[in-house]
């Protein structure tokens, strides 16, 4: 995660505000922010002192032991009587003072705010650093200088007044000093939010920096580990937590894990993801952690079913679950965001359209989710044989048709049932045109769901069961109806995290689609947001590559993963 500040200085904008002081009091943000919302520190730097001062490392001073040294020293010549604590929101070097009975020294970082109210007196190197003190109603001193006219409102003018510009944190254009305030609390409570240290298993090199800013933290950025063994010993070490891509999750990781303690969760794409192909080393924008299973695999719990099937959706998370379907609708944005517009000539208006995304068949999806209809080919079969007069499109899944993945049915063969095959185009676009949608698994039939198509399902999908498809599954029924914005609300903004690729700082879905829709206008049209070139390297890496690379892992003692999906 970028540095978090409040205030950024730049060119002149025209002038600037203060910051609202209640707004500021409240929000207790200060300095870059990456400090633990655990306040188990503050008391452990706390015990053993009666009624400490503050010496607040801030600044130039917090950036130089040399110079925070001697601040210390001029601060306990001025009380030789008093008890200390030297803390900052940045931590704070080593100090060259012998002087140990009185003092103490929070080495990490620590928000200010937390000691606020637990101490009598702060005392600052430069007044600029004084304005959140004053407002907590702290007494503050700087050895040498008296200031004590300085009221807060002067104070908070000094620090956040004249001359200080603010900016948006993710796309850097100048914003009003209470946007900036709010969205920089916002970002520190994503970073305080990953309070344990993670340890990756398995996870390709290409990943690991979208991740990484996803699950950085308090304790540290993520640790990466190749086996179950050294995942486990590392989360011990850190006192931390595993993470492990669904389908690449080693066989023993699971019971290891357990047996030690320590929390595991599965990671998977989420549903708002990219412009290209995860298979084309597209980097995801979104992720879902899963600690119970994964929401692809209906054989065992998992925590999205479980938010659908007992969550209360109160009306201002319906409202934005709403805002979003529609502003996903008009943008006309999907997972992938690829592929053309159709350029085929017209359809009939006499014949129901009913559409039939292929699917990747080895896919954990279809082979656990879709008891009985498991095959491109036997979908096609079912659908034909329940629209028998429709005109019916079967679209590739993009990975089968560019050569990565398996589930290729020959063309000719497609056509006995198909009336057209529609590869290459744009499920947005496919999704405009048609009636209906016959699937196993597919995302496509969720996409269609929130563009007010009808879906019929095969499999048991995580959108299937609450009363908005037509389940042909067996057991696909949950016990529970659901109206489409629950369905949204759940799957698009409490099951989620999102990613600005470009910023690398954790987003929410709405500035997520700003940034699909300008990356998706910039490519252009594609059928995959790939080049030939690039299409026959991903081919050569599936079928050559990867198969040489488990060898190899195997013989270094890499263990095999249960799903080799990606």
């Amino acid at each position: 995660m970028a540095s978090l500040r409040v205030r950024y200085a730049g060119a002149d904008l025209g002038g600037s505000m203060p910051i609202d002081s209640t707004a500021l009091r409240e929000a207790q943000i200060f300095g870059r922010n990456r400090f633990a919302r655990d306040h188990r520190m503050v008391a452990e730097v706390l015990a053993g002192l009666t009624d400490p001062a503050l010496i607040l490392a801030e600044g130039a001073v917090a950036r130089s032991g040399a110079r925070l040294t001697a601040f210390v020293k001029r601060v306990l010549a001025s009380d030789p009587k008093g008890s200390f604590i030297v803390a900052g929101s940045g931590g704070c070097p080593a100090l060259s003072i012998g002087e140990t009975t009185r003092l103490r020294v929070a080495a990490r970082p620590i928000n200010p705010w937390a000691l606020f109210e637990r101490v009598r007196t702060v005392f600052v190197d430069d007044w600029a650093s004084a304005a959140e003190a004053r407002l907590a109603g702290c007494a503050v001193a700087r050895p040498g200088d008296d200031a004590s006219s300085l009221t807060a409102a002067d104070l908070v003018a000094l620090c956040y007044g004249a001359g200080v510009h603010y900016f948006d944190p993710w796309t850097r254009a100048p914003i009003a000093p209470a946007e900036c305030l709010a969205r920089v609390a916002w970002l520190r409570d994503r970073f305080c939010d990953n309070d344990r240290r993670t340890v990756f298993v398995g996870i390709s090199r290409w990943k690991r920096p979208a991740l990484d800013a996803f699950l950085v933290g308090p304790e540290g950025a993520p640790v990466h580990t190749m086996t179950a063994d050294d995942a486990v010993a590392k989360a011990r070490r850190h006192g931390a937590q595993v993470r492990v891509w669904a389908t690449r999750m080693p066989e023993r990781l699971e019971p290891l894990c357990a047996g030690a303690g320590v929390p595991l969760a599965r990671i998977e794409d989420g549903f708002l993801r990219s412009v290209g192909l995860g298979a084309g080393l597209a980097p995801g924008a979104s992720i879902v952690i899963d600690d119970l299973g994964i929401y692809y695999d209906p054989r065992t719990e998992n925590r999205l079913a479980v938010i659908l099937r007992t969550a209360t959706f109160s009306a201002d998370l319906l409202a934005r679950a709403k805002a979003l379907r529609d502003l996903v609708v008009a943008r006309r944005l999907t997972k992938y965001n690829v592929g053309l517009s159709d350029q085929s000539g017209p359809w009939p208006k006499d014949r129901r359209i009913v559409l039939v995304p292929g699917q990747v068949e080895d896919d954990a999806s279809v082979r656990h989710g879709s008891p009985v209809v498991r095959s491109n080919r036997a979908l096609l079969q079912a659908a034909r044989a329940r629209h028998p007069d429709a005109f019916l499109l079967y679209k590739p899944h993009p990975d089968v048709e560019a050569g990565f993945r398996t589930g290729a049915i020959p063309e000719t063969e497609a056509l006995t049932l198909a009336d057209r095959i529609v590869g290459g185009l744009s499920i947005v676009d496919l999704l405009d045109r048609v009636d209906h949608v016959e699937t196993m698994t597919s995302l496509a039939g969720f996409e269609a769901l929130i563009r007010g198509r009808s879906v019929a399902v095969h499999g048991r999908p995580f959108y299937a069961g609450w009363g908005l498809t037509e389940d042909l599954a067996p057991g696909a029924d949950r016990g529970r109806r659901l109206a489409l914005d629950e369905l949204v609300a759940a799957a698009l903004l409490l099951y989620p995290r999102y990613l600005d690729p470009v910023a690398l700082k954790p987003c929410s879905a709405e500035q997520l689609l700003d940034r699909l829709s300008a990356a998706r206008d910039a490519v252009g049209p594609s059928r995959l947001a790939l080049s030939p070139m690039a299409i026959l390297t991903m081919r050569a890496r599936y079928w050559v590559v990867n198969p040489i690379v488990r060898r190899l892992r195997a013989k270094r003692g890499i263990e095999r993963f249960r799903d080799q999906r990606r």
